[in-house]
């Protein structure tokens, strides 16, 4: 089992205890009953105004790297739009961190990293996103510093009655929101705007916990509203609340709204679905009737495992919760990811185009450290970091076969009435 699972699934037992010792007061909520009303009222039209948004900037990035292979002569030669998708997984997110790293020393053409046409992040992964999206070296650096220096100073237990409900979570993460603070400074912010400049998308996902939704953050406007106000505390909050531990940290307010782990919702995420996706190429294609089609490429980074080990399981409630939630996280994923293998397969078919998807995880046989009471532990992160760099210079670590949702053998039943027989 993951490190990050561990200390993530003891949550709800507190949670459990937390019950029984009995309710405590809560702080009032900033927004009123009819506020919320209003906002529930406008979340679909609000929804489909970001979906046609993010649908629009894709087709202007399509636009904007045909005119350039225009510019060079080369307006035949069809491109590849490059997504990176970076998965949920708490301190796992070192792997992440060191497979981008690794990903910079590729000397192989076809799998060099590239120039991320889009770039999506959920919880851990949202912290990595922007310096992704900037994609130098010495933006990798700068998250790889964030990872290696983490550990438990940037949360710390709120006391020993930390797990009353009164409390506004287990830990205090405020050492972790000064230093995303401190990372995303206008510098940072300079270069997502930028690249918004040029249609490069940033695409943060968080749990609205009052609607019940995913929500998507589209930061490219917001940092360039952060350069012109010189306040990014919107940017920070929003990076936060991505990766806010439902009960270890707090929840978010944005706008009076209540943000949480994005991955409670989902662990990874495109932005757009796949008729969307085949909806804008094939716009592309009537403004631009000499253009090739242009090529997809779909990269996922999991920061975590995919498979959970045999273990003999005790028969009592704390072991028992602890591992379906395991499992329950581990399939997760793996239905993610096959959700979107097939997404993929479909939009090429769709379009008669390459499109590919490829993905990393941490290889199951990883040893790590056993720890169960951290939420960093430098030891476990910095294991994780190297072998996310050894297997980011390999192309070959990168996969691209069909990953089944059931593990094999997990959904055979063998048993057998009496008169049947084999």
């Amino acid at each position: 089992m993951s490190l990050a699972h561990r200390t993530v699934l003891v949550l709800p037992l507190f949670l459990v205890a937390s019950v029984i010792i009995g309710c405590g007061s809560t702080p009032p909520r900033a927004m009123s009953e009819q506020a919320f009303a209003e906002r529930l009222a406008g979340h679909e039209a609000e929804s489909l105004e970001q979906r046609d948004d993010i649908a629009e900037r894709l087709l202007r990035r399509l636009e904007y790297r045909h005119a350039e292979l225009a510019d060079q002569g080369r307006a035949d030669e069809p491109f590849t739009y490059e997504i990176l998708m970076l998965s949920s997984g708490g301190q796992f997110g070192a792997f992440g961190v060191g497979v981008l790293q690794g990903w910079s020393e590729v000397e192989d053409p076809a799998f060099q990293r590239p120039e991320f046409d889009l770039v999506t992040g959920v919880s851990t992964g949202a912290l990595i996103a922007p310096f992704s999206l900037l994609g130098t070296d010495d933006s990798i650096d700068r998250i790889d510093q964030l990872y290696r220096e983490a550990s438990d100073h940037l949360a710390t237990l709120r006391g020993l009655l930390f797990f009353l409900p009164r409390q506004p979570s287990f830990f205090d993460n405020q050492p972790l929101a000064d230093r995303i603070a401190s990372e995303l400074d206008l510098a940072t912010m300079r270069g997502i705007a930028d690249a918004h400049a040029e249609h490069r998308k940033l695409l943060l996902g968080s749990t609205d916990l009052d609607l019940g939704r995913f929500r998507i953050w589209d930061v490219g406007p917001k940092a360039v509203r952060a350069l012109e106000t010189r306040d990014p505390d919107e940017v920070h909050r929003i990076l936060l609340s991505s990766a806010a531990i439902p009960a270890a940290f707090p929840p978010v307010e944005i706008d009076g709204a209540l943000y949480a782990d994005g991955a409670v919702a989902q662990g990874a995420f495109v932005g757009l679905d796949r008729e969307e996706i085949v909806q804008v190429f094939r716009e592309f294609r009537e403004r631009n009737p000499d253009a090739p089609m242009p090529k997809l490429r779909f990269w996922m980074i999991v920061n975590g495992f995919l498979d959970v080990d045999p273990e003999l399981i005790r028969a009592s409630w704390v072991p028992g919760a602890r591992r379906s939630i395991e499992i329950l996280t581990s399939y997760a994923m793996r239905v993610t990811l096959r959700h979107m293998q097939f997404g993929v397969e479909l939009i090429g078919s769709d379009l008669d185009t390459q499109a590919d998807f490829l993905y990393i995880a941490v290889p199951h046989d990883l040893e790590l450290p056993l720890q169960t009471q951290r939420l960093f532990d430098p030891q476990v992160m910095e294991k994780l970091a190297a072998e996310g760099k050894r297997r980011g210079q390999d192309p070959r670590s990168w996969r691209t076969e069909a990953l089944a949702p059931e593990i094999p053998g997990s959904a055979i039943d063998l048993d057998r009435a009496p008169s049947e027989t084999r």
